[in-house]
């Protein structure tokens, strides 16, 4: 659910970016922020903003498209009926069913927008459920680890739908690097505008946005929040369950806690690109410690 929203954000994102435009290179950031270009060409589709949106949206060849996450989380909450919420369990079927509904022709780019918003809207409820109903067990405490990593790492990928061109294109010299409008709709996409403007004046530019949805601690999308509270749900399975994480995991925890250390310098360009491809890692690397150390069966 939490890819589901971050995947609508990600998509009203690049139709914002390209104003309607369906030029493929407007949409080909989305396909290289995913390393799904391969698999997309190997789909026979051209590309298209809209061939883009729709294999995003609805399309069950897809595993990553918003329907296809969506029959995955149905799946999983039905096998675990037993200790999902009931609220959160008619939620995803609602969401599921109405997205299931649509046809590859209500998904356009004049449209794309409004079905993003109701998409995120949706999973936003199922939030509020889980936080509102779900008993706050060891269930729990493994649900909102997968949430924050999932989040860190959709977070990055978001700032990351540009930035991998400078590193592909050799640097600024060849690519003309987002402005300030492009940082303020990026902050509107990620619910954060009006908290950054909280923390910084009207002067502040890039470096301050960048910064801000990476390293600040109070902003709920922001990757070291998420990092610190994937820290504590660690801590909580260790104190309050006697599961203790391993070294391997503890070591992958301290690694992700220091690439997001709000003294860190952020510089947007080549190097930014760099920066968020390493905390992608580092994120890939905690979820594998944590699958090893509590759901391997040796």
């Amino acid at each position: 659910m939490e890819r589901v929203e971050n995947l609508s954000r990600l998509l009203a994102v690049a139709e914002g970016f390209a104003a309607g435009d369906d030029d493929a290179a407007a949409w080909r950031s989305v396909l290289d922020t995913f390393s799904d270009r391969p698999a997309f060409e190997d789909s026979g589709r051209r590309l298209t903003g809209l061939s883009v949106a729709r294999w995003y949206f609805t399309d069950t060849s897809n595993p990553n498209s918003i329907l296809s996450c969506l029959n995955a989380a149905r799946e999983n909450a039905r096998a675990l009926r037993h200790i999902t919420p009931v609220e959160a369990w008619k939620q995803i079927n609602m969401l599921q069913g109405e997205v299931a509904g649509l046809t590859a022709r209500k998904v356009t780019l004049p449209r794309l927008t409004s079905l993003c918003e109701r998409v995120r809207l949706g999973c936003l409820t199922h939030q509020g459920m889980v936080d509102g109903a779900w008993y706050r067990d060891e269930a729990w405490l493994f649900h909102r680890l997968g949430s924050e990593l999932e989040r860190a790492d959709q977070t990055t990928r978001l700032i990351d739908v540009k930035y991998y061109q400078l590193d592909t294109a050799g640097g600024e010299g060849d690519y003309t690097p987002p402005d300030v409008v492009w940082w303020n709709s990026l902050l509107r996409s990620a619910s954060s505008y009006h908290a950054f403007r909280r923390r910084h004046s009207v002067s502040a530019g890039p470096k301050d946005a960048a910064a801000f949805l990476l390293y600040d601690s109070d902003c709920p999308r922001s990757v070291r929040l998420s990092a610190l509270a994937a820290a504590d749900r660690l801590r909580e399975l260790r104190e309050d369950y006697d599961a203790a994480p391993s070294k391997e995991l503890t070591a992958a925890c301290q690694a992700l806690l220091s690439s997001v250390e709000p003294t860190t310098r952020v510089e947007p360009g080549p190097g930014l690109h760099r920066a968020l491809d390493k905390i992608q890692v580092q994120v890939i690397a905690f979820a594998d410690a944590l699958s090893r150390r509590y759901f391997h069966v040796d």
